[in-house]
């Protein structure tokens, strides 16, 4: 893997979305410009979702559409030999597949600098929560950070230009953390 590739095409995958019939992942014309790294998690976020919800797949990521049990229960019947049974649940089988979809596709959009927050994860929902308690917390205390050096922000000896240019560059990176003045 390299980290210097940092526009891909996602591959076109059919899941059934267990509601409405097969749900066609239509990514073959979709861009993901952004592979997540540690500085551009909102821009990364920022893509994502929007790919999600317009699939009807978002509730697999933030927990509103959490896995179905694996079987059914099949209640006793009225006869005094029937007892209780269980049956597998197709939804089970449905959702799972779905979720796979999900995650390798979240995976894929991983660089190798953040890679270490889907080992040993086995849900789309595992990583994104991964991702999100590591990465939103980190981009929140740069948000900090930046404000704090702008409002420290003093011309002194340097120049209108150099002044500037350093306010101006700041302001950027508060934009890329997710944050403008108007913010504060």
């Amino acid at each position: 893997m390299s980290n210097d590739s940092s526009e891909r095409t996602l591959t076109a995958t059919t899941v059934s979305s267990g509601n409405s019939g097969p749900n066609t992942l239509t990514s073959a014309h979709h861009f993901v410009s952004l592979k997540l790294m540690h500085h551009d998690y909102l821009y990364w976020r920022t893509q994502v979702i929007p790919f999600l919800r317009g699939q009807g797949l978002l509730g697999f990521v933030d927990g509103t559409r959490p896995c179905p049990s694996s079987h059914l229960e099949i209640p006793a019947g009225s006869g005094p030999d029937d007892v209780a049974s269980s049956t597998e649940n197709p939804a089970y089988g449905i959702w799972v597949q779905q979720d796979a979809s999900i995650l390798s596709l979240l995976i894929s959009s991983l660089s190798e600098e953040v890679m270490y927050l889907a080992l040993g994860r086995t849900t789309s929902r595992c990583v994104w929560l991964a991702t999100e308690t590591a990465l939103r917390s980190s981009t929140e205390v740069r948000s900090l950070n930046l404000l704090g050096q702008i409002q420290t922000l003093r011309q002194g000896d340097s120049s209108t230009e150099e002044y500037l240019g350093r306010a101006q560059h700041l302001v950027q990176d508060l934009a890329l953390a997710g944050r403008t003045q108007e913010d504060k």
